[in-house]
């Protein structure tokens, strides 16, 4: 674009004079601005000489180039042959040095983001569209803007929308899992009533039989439900940090005694190793009594009979946390966990297991309010399992 055209400033207007063109079209003074090369001497920029086109080129390469640096998207600018005449760094870091002088469908390979260049081109005017790649390992998509500018050229942006497409994916994940987890319940009780409804003469027998199959489906959905809004509770305060102290040697003594019934059922035992001093730190009682619980039960449900450790350890300096903070872990000697699960075990609605984990009365979203709790209190979550060999779950949380 630039190479290829010279500017002249007359009467307080800027020309556009092309090689090989003998008229000069005006350019609006918002592009003029950019151009240094306006400065120059009249008599210079009507001299059209191969050493002035030279230096009113260089001048003008350079503004293009810094002006396009300034924009905080990645940014290319398509001349109307279609080759890319001027990028700026950003652009450069996401297609690779050596795309000026390139076309734009040999940079951008994409029929999508070719067609709105095309159209961008044809039209004079602006044309969207979104564009899917993959960088290294992950899925990236891009919002792709090609703006026609009256230098006859067409300026393309790509703006990054990977973190709100995963948003939105995420969304319609989280409606799908629970209505499929609220649709297994209700379906199974539908089925219950028309058996009941149909039923020959009343059996007693059968029918507290199925009184208890509706009343397992019914706490189940009031299990999720309860665990939804938990985990919306937590969600909509998770910026906001705790700020009263509290004693964890107390939380978590009145914590295990309050799950030493289930435990016995389960054919458990719960030992709880408590520090020497009570360690004080600032969080949301509730809230860590909820970790704690959940921890708990799970390693209840399960890891089988045998011993569940829980241990507390006094305010010492933490690497993890880089700063002084407190340890509490729930270990067992349970099956333990394959290793390609570990990295999904918060997500919401994930199971190991899924039949063995809604027969124990599982939700899914456990681990996740965890994690946003401990979020919440600015800590960190550590898991270690080997299969065979027990689970570790360990939650670090700051002093102060």
């Amino acid at each position: 674009m630039v190479s290829g055209l010279v500017l002249n400033y007359l009467n307080g207007e800027c020309f556009v004079i092309r090689r090989g063109y003998e008229t000069a079209r005006p350019v609006s003074s918002s592009f003029c601005l950019t151009i240094p090369a306006l400065a120059l001497d009249l008599e210079m920029v009507l001299d059209l000489t191969p050493e002035n086109e030279r230096i009113i080129s260089t001048d003008c390469e350079l503004s293009m180039t810094n002006l396009l640096n300034a924009f905080p998207l990645a940014s290319f600018i398509v001349g109307q042959d279609g080759y890319v005449v001027g990028a700026n760094e950003l652009a450069l870091d996401l297609f690779g040095k050596e795309i000026i002088g390139h076309t734009s469908m040999e940079v951008v390979r994409n029929p999508n983001v070719h067609d709105a260049i095309e159209r961008a081109l044809a039209q004079k005017t602006r044309t969207q569209c979104d564009w899917s790649t993959t960088q290294a390992t992950t899925d990236a998509v891009y919002h792709v803007t090609a703006s026609w500018i009256e230098a006859e050229d067409i300026l393309v942006t790509f703006k990054d929308v990977t973190d709100i497409e995963q948003s939105l994916r995420a969304r319609r994940e989280f409606v799908t899992n629970v209505s499929h987890e609220l649709k297994t319940p209700l379906t199974a009780m539908l089925g219950i009533l028309e058996t009941l409804q149909f039923m020959g003469p009343p059996d007693p027998e059968a029918q507290q039989s199925f009184f208890g199959m509706m009343q397992k489906e019914t706490q189940r959905m009031n299990r999720l439900v309860s665990d939804l809004l938990s985990l919306n509770s937590v969600q909509a305060n998770e910026r906001i940090r705790p700020s009263t102290p509290l004693d964890l040697r107390a939380l978590l003594e009145e914590t295990v005694t309050s799950l030493q019934g289930l435990s016995h059922e389960s054919h458990s035992q719960l030992l709880f190793t408590p520090p020497k001093t009570a360690p004080i730190v600032v969080g949301d009682g509730d809230q860590l009594r909820q970790v704690v619980i959940n921890l708990i039960e799970n390693a209840i449900k399960y890891a089988g009979p045998g011993n569940i450790l829980i241990g507390l350890s006094s305010i010492e300096y933490q690497p993890l946390l880089r700063c002084e903070g407190v340890k509490i872990a729930v270990e067992d000697h349970g099956c333990g966990i394959a290793a390609i699960h570990i990295p999904r075990l918060t997500e919401r609605f994930y199971r190991v297991d899924d039949h063995r984990g809604r027969d124990v009365g599982g939700t899914g979203l456990g681990l996740s309010i965890v994690k946003h709790i401990v979020s919440r209190h600015r800590g960190r979550m550590r898991i270690k399992s080997s299969l065979g060999r027990g689970s570790q779950f360990a939650i670090y949380l700051p002093a102060n």
